[in-house]
């Protein structure tokens, strides 16, 4: 494992630029918004509910609920790597080295 000490800014840059870097970040964080929705248990319900009733295939909450659980699995799944090694040691924060859309 490469430490971030070792890396240059313009290294980093290039890593945090690429297409797998900003798709592994999108899904961390669409799969961390997916637990807060599940943790609030009122919105978690209304959404099962809306989505439910907005859609005639969709037959059953449980179904509804099915598709959140297989989606959130496959979301966590693709970023598992990603997460074991931000938990490593002196492994650094994403957050340090994140560049936001405003700021390329």
């Amino acid at each position: 494992m490469i430490d971030l000490d070792e890396l240059s800014d313009e290294e980093i840059e290039a890593v945090v630029n690429t297409k797998m870097f900003q798709k592994a970040l999108a899904y961390r964080r669409l799969s961390d918004g997916i637990n807060v929705l599940e943790d609030e248990g009122q919105v978690f319900e209304s959404m099962v509910n809306a989505i439910t009733k907005q859609h005639s295939q969709v037959r059953s909450e449980d179904s509804t609920r099915e598709f959140f659980r297989l989606f959130r699995d496959e979301v966590e799944t693709f970023t598992e790597e990603m997460e074991a090694e931000s938990d490593g040691a002196d492994a650094g924060d994403l957050s340090d080295i994140m560049i936001d859309g405003d700021d390329r």
